[in-house]
């Protein structure tokens, strides 16, 4: 409208429409190119069908990103008129709308036509999310009160076009966040350290980009790996960046501890950017993740992380949920079976995993933590007759490579009452794990639940 169209070149639009930092590189961040094919694909699914009877039609012709507009005429049939109506009424309206652009230009890298694409890309992704059946309503004013204090947050499958419950019940949306790069699927794989194997099923790989609408506030985002094409260390490096951030890279499989292991990327303090939006590119060729939830945070530091050995989660009297069994490796799960309804949050305590064992906890790096591990004799010399008693079971538990109990019996300590044991001051590895080892002395270690809490 306002005759500036060359300035809409990539560069202006990663800075001026999609919040990108002004040292974008399009060699490096395809988002301009990749959010360009989506929009096109996005308004033309808009206009052949409940757009279809709109008298302006916007087009962005491929291989172009200037936008294009084109009037339906009154028998229906769509004119050729690239940016010219005819109609004098509308000129008026046009040249008012060009007027009250000029003034309000900022800078030079701002033209009028930016603006309109800026318009046409939040228009068409509400469209075409919002009204997508079962699609989630962007939040308002009152749901962004709710979100910030108690809400479970955002939770959602890459790759894969069926909705998911998991076993905290959390409900994990299908793949319509995510574009470019290719979408692919597991089949066959048994995935140790979860107790979801579903949201490790699918995934999307390549170059791509996954844009999440949230009101304002501080986030913390779980990126969700497992690897399962059989690869050893340092095959594969998985590059990502948020908001157009630095970027850092992940090898899976390292990180994990293995193949067809679930892990994950813990990054706390995230802020939308300037559109509104939580950005999370994947940058290397190779990149691939499964799952990504961004949940309501805390400044400055990491949520509490709280894993019950059992195959669904619990929510205890001060309202905290204990998450189902995950990043765990070895050992087995049993129940307790016996009556727990004289102990404060027995439900805390009704399973335990067993064996020789560890947990490989992520967590944000660069903070301290406190551990608690939380045990119930489940066997020997409980009231149900179970024989031995103290001494039956011992065992040591490591964190990090340092021994935090030694010889530990949970019968001599406790009897048949819980046991919790605390430890302050633990600082993660260098890739953002609490490393916890169980090791046998007499018989199997077993806990029933662990505790992170960020100092």
């Amino acid at each position: 409208f306002a005759g500036a169209t060359a300035e809409i070149k990539e560069y202006n639009i990663a800075i001026e429409a999609l919040g990108r930092p002004s040292d974008f590189n399009p060699q490096t961040d395809t988002i301009v190119r990749v959010t360009a094919h989506t929009l096109r694909k996005r308004l033309e699914a808009y206009y052949n069908a409940e757009g279809a009877d709109h008298e302006v039609h916007i087009g962005l012709p491929s291989g172009h990103y200037m936008p294009q507009f084109t009037y339906r005429g009154a028998n229906g049939a769509i004119g050729a008129q690239a940016g010219r109506i005819e109609n004098a009424e509308r000129q008026r309206n046009m040249q008012s709308l060009a007027a009250w652009l000029r003034p309000h230009r900022v800078g030079r890298s701002v033209s009028a036509v930016s603006v309109i694409l800026t318009v046409a890309l939040a228009l068409a992704s509400y469209y075409l999310l919002a009204k997508r059946p079962g699609a989630r309503p962007f939040p308002t004013a009152a749901a962004a009160l709710a979100l910030n204090s108690a809400a479970p947050g955002l939770h959602a499958m890459v790759g894969s076009h069926a909705q998911f419950v998991d076993r905290a019940g959390s409900v994990w949306e299908p793949d319509h966040f995510c574009s470019g790069g290719t979408e692919f699927a597991v089949v066959g794989h048994s995935i140790l350290g979860t107790e979801d194997s579903e949201l490790f099923s699918a995934g999307r790989r390549g170059q791509f980009q996954c844009n999440f609408p949230v009101v304002p506030g501080i986030y913390e985002v779980h990126l969700l790996f497992a690897e399962t094409a059989g690869l050893q260390e340092n095959s594969r490096s998985v590059g990502f960046s948020i908001n157009g951030g630095p970027v850092s890279s992940v090898d899976v499989v390292d990180d994990a501890g293995g193949d067809d292991i679930a892990t994950a990327k813990v990054l706390t303090d995230i802020s939308p950017a300037k559109d509104g939006m939580i950005h999370v590119d994947f940058t290397t060729p190779d990149s691939f993740v499964n799952g990504i939830e961004i949940l309501p945070g805390f400044p400055h530091r990491m949520l509490p992380v709280r894993i019950l050995a059992a195959r669904n989660s619990y929510r205890d009297g001060e309202g905290n949920l204990w998450l189902s069994d995950r990043y765990f490796q070895g050992g087995r799960l049993s129940r307790f079976g016996g009556d727990l309804s004289k102990v404060p949050d027995g439900g805390i305590y009704d399973g335990h995993r067993f064996g020789h064992f560890r947990y490989i906890i992520p967590v944000a790096r660069g903070g301290r933590y406190t551990v608690r591990l939380h045990f119930l004799e489940h066997w020997f010399g409980v009231p149900s007759g179970s024989m031995g008693g103290s001494g039956s079971r011992v065992f040591s538990v490591w964190c990090n490579g340092t021994v935090l109990l030694r010889n530990f019996d949970i019968y001599a300590e406790g009897g048949a009452q819980p046991v919790v044991k605390s430890f302050v001051h633990i600082e993660p590895t260098a890739q953002g794990k609490i490393e916890l080892s169980f090791m046998p002395t007499v018989n199997y270690p077993s806990v029933s639940a662990i505790e992170i809490i960020p100092e």
